[in-house]
């Protein structure tokens, strides 16, 4: 995988199931092949960077979908109601699981058939203390430190998985990140990419979030130029 014009179109999740990816530049895109409806969503947008984000997060989403199924169109929405309201979905969603991340000028869309997918871009992060304690569950990302020594780093890594397990889970970052510990399990690790089976342990939740997955299976990819891409699902 390159960070340059060739990035990777298509991942496979431990026990093989099939992820397509597709990708924008933000803030280089154009609002003109957004649908109607897509365009409502646009206008609710209230910054710039927002609004060059959702542009460049939609037409990913349509790129992936036109890899996974030549001919398929479908819109762009958010489910509105229930706790995983704010998820992005197909519509008409046609078994399609979707998921968008954003990171310093880049979009990506993962797209698959079956059930709830999650997919995070991050830069490094600035792993300061203060971060670290709000983000994480004790012992949570020093699990990362053995699998990812040598192909990426632990913090962006275990962040980027916290974000793409949230996003499968549905409440994204309403949940309270202190009491959700996602721990990695070691299944294949390459070059650039390691698989992994993702346990969940949560305490003390509040009401409204739903259930969260006990455990899934979960891809970490470290591209050339730094960023990690997290894939869950």
């Amino acid at each position: 995988m390159s960070a340059g014009a060739r990035r990777s179109e298509r991942l496979t999740l431990p026990g093989g199931r099939e992820v397509v990816l597709g990708w924008g530049e933000v803030g280089r895109e154009q609002d003109s092949a957004l649908s109607p409806l897509e365009r409502e969503g646009l206008a609710r947008c209230r910054t710039d960077k927002r609004r060059q984000e959702f542009i460049a997060g939609r037409l990913a989403a349509h790129r992936a979908l036109a890899l996974l199924e030549p001919g398929l169109r479908a819109e762009v929405t958010a489910r509105e109601e229930g706790p995983d309201s704010g998820r992005p979905l197909f519509s008409p969603e046609r078994g399609l699981a979707l998921s968008i991340s954003h990171s310093a000028g880049l979009a990506v869309a993962a797209v698959s058939r079956g059930g709830a997918l999650g997919v995070d871009l991050e830069q490094r992060v600035e792993s300061g203390e203060a971060f670290l304690e709000e983000a994480f569950a004790p012992g949570e990302w020093e699990g990362y430190v053995p699998v990812c020594t040598g192909r990426m780093d632990p913090v962006t890594a275990a962040w980027a998985m916290k974000e793409a397990v949230l996003k499968v889970w549905g409440v994204g970052l309403r949940a309270p990140l202190q009491k959700v510990a996602v721990r990695p399990e070691l299944l294949h690790a390459s070059e650039d990419q390691v698989s992994l089976r993702l346990m969940l342990e949560t305490e003390g939740l509040p009401p409204g979030l739903g259930e969260p997955p006990s455990s899934t299976a979960a891809l970490l990819v470290a591209l050339r130029d730094g960023r990690v891409l997290a894939l869950a699902g």
